[in-house]
């Protein structure tokens, strides 16, 4: 996935998912309009509704807000057991999505974090190690106007 000036972005989450058989890809981006910072998903592809638009995160909050404000992966491998029912509300994309397993990455542009890029499967366990490097891999170190950085293996946020 290289930059490009006019780099379509619902195309590339298309192709994600298509190439890693993923249930659901997503793209969150900084909303600079704010005086604080704002992510809400601007570009998905395999949801099961619309209900993604309406997500606003702060920074440390949900997926998103959490990859946004450490800088750092985080996976999930089974999201039943890792994160208690009444906790489930601090990650709508989770509830909305009915997501078991998933993975995420920041994004950097000019070494601050200017969005963050989404893998979730609906059954657990689905999200392997493996599957999440090659998700990295395949986002490769440019995604658009954005680039990953590069991280010791075990600096990734488990739950």
């Amino acid at each position: 996935m290289t930059g490009q000036q006019s780099f379509n972005f619902q195309l590339a989450i298309d192709e994600l998912k298509d190439t890693l058989h993923a249930d659901f890809i997503g793209l969150a981006l900084v909303d600079l309009k704010k005086h604080h910072y704002e992510l809400k998903w601007r570009y998905v592809a395999g949801n099961i509704s619309l209900r993604y638009r309406r997500i606003v995160l702060q920074s440390g909050k949900g997926v998103a807000g959490i990859v946004f404000k450490t800088g750092k992966p985080m996976v999930n491998e089974n999201v039943e057991n890792c994160v208690n029912a009444g906790d489930l509300y601090n990650y709508p994309i989770i509830v909305f999505e009915k997501l078991k397993s998933f993975g995420a990455i920041p994004l950097f542009q000019d070494d601050h974090v200017q969005g963050v890029i989404m893998i979730g499967y609906r059954e657990v366990d689905r999200l392997t190690p493996a599957i999440f490097e090659q998700f990295k891999q395949t986002v490769g170190p440019q995604f658009g106007s954005f680039h990953l950085k590069e991280r010791l293996k075990d600096d990734v946020i488990e739950q």
